[in-house]
């Protein structure tokens, strides 16, 4: 085995990472544009092209279903006996730990590991998790119905015709695909520089119940998908792709959400820096082992 195989995509993503931190001291920028773009465009032509490569068989949704639901089940079992053991509740902890950088790391992490099929996987992983993001988190912050909200996401449109265009193995003819690979691709490195920028913007910092988050998230979210994927005997790609995912930091947007609903921010904020900055030696590790 390569030693330094696993590295290679870690390089690569930190590089644009750390690209993005350093342009924010540069240079001060609006990220709305940017995000209002990804999320409504880049993303979607990204979801849409991804599903329409490769066939993709209804065990492949079911088992990345199955992970992403696993994972989201053992964090929050962690986090419950978390709270019993230091009697402390937040939403902003519970969200914070439950859901992972599925998009801006999770996405390029598989490409550049596993390639084109590594990059199906992890957008259909990114997906699901963008559904349980605005719904099931959102209820966590406000503790209303937020299920509407995933309808209001082009990822889940964008998701549909993908499939629809799999399963009946119609291809999408070359001049419109094309332009639509070219600007689902802008989403990947885009993903990353945005991400640098956001931890540079991140002052605000408490370290309380931080690091106890950070472990449950990356060492407890590994745990949770490793404990899924032999239970259910999942192997190939998919093993590789749920066991990657259960150790990725927290999602930047994670942030977002706490400092819109007011439901410590600063905290959450604190979980992510620590998580990504834990990911830097973790996420090598993690390769190496499933490499």
């Amino acid at each position: 085995m390569d030693w330094f195989k696993p590295l290679s995509p870690v390089i690569s993503v930190f590089l644009l990472i750390t690209i993005g931190f350093f342009f924010a001291r540069w240079r001060k920028i609006s990220l709305a544009p940017l995000t209002e773009f990804i999320v409504y465009l880049a993303a979607p032509c990204l979801v849409f092209t991804s599903l329409t490569t490769k066939p993709l068989f209804a065990a492949d949704i079911a088992v990345i279903l199955a992970g992403a639901l696993g994972i989201i089940g053992g964090v929050g079992l962690l986090i419950w006996l978390y709270s019993l053991l230091f009697h402390f509740y937040s939403p902003g902890f519970v969200l914070t730990l439950l859901f992972m950088n599925a998009g801006n790391m999770g996405i390029p992490l598989a490409l550049f590991a596993f390639g084109e099929a590594g990059l199906q996987q992890a957008t259909l992983f990114f997906v699901i998790m963008s559904c349980l993001q605005y719904s099931l988190g959102i209820y966590i912050l406000s503790g209303k119905g937020g299920w509407k909200e995933i309808f209001h996401l082009p990822l889940i449109y964008a998701t549909l015709l993908g499939l629809f265009f799999n399963v009946t193995q119609i291809s999408v003819p070359e001049p419109i695909f094309k332009p639509l690979w070219l600007l689902g691709y802008s989403t990947i490195p885009l993903m990353l520089v945005s991400l640098g920028y956001r931890l540079h913007d991140i002052q605000s910092l408490t370290w309380g119940h931080s690091f106890g988050g950070a472990l449950i998230r990356i060492l407890g979210g590994l745990a949770s998908a490793y404990i899924i994927v032999t239970v259910l005997g999942i192997q190939g790609i998919n093993r590789q792709v749920i066991l990657l995912y259960g150790s990725l930091p927290s999602a930047v947007i994670n942030f977002v959400l706490t400092e819109k609903y007011r439901q410590d921010p600063e905290l959450a904020a604190s979980i992510i820096f620590l998580t990504t900055l834990f990911s830097f030696v973790t996420i090598p590790v993690v390769l190496w082992l499933i490499l």
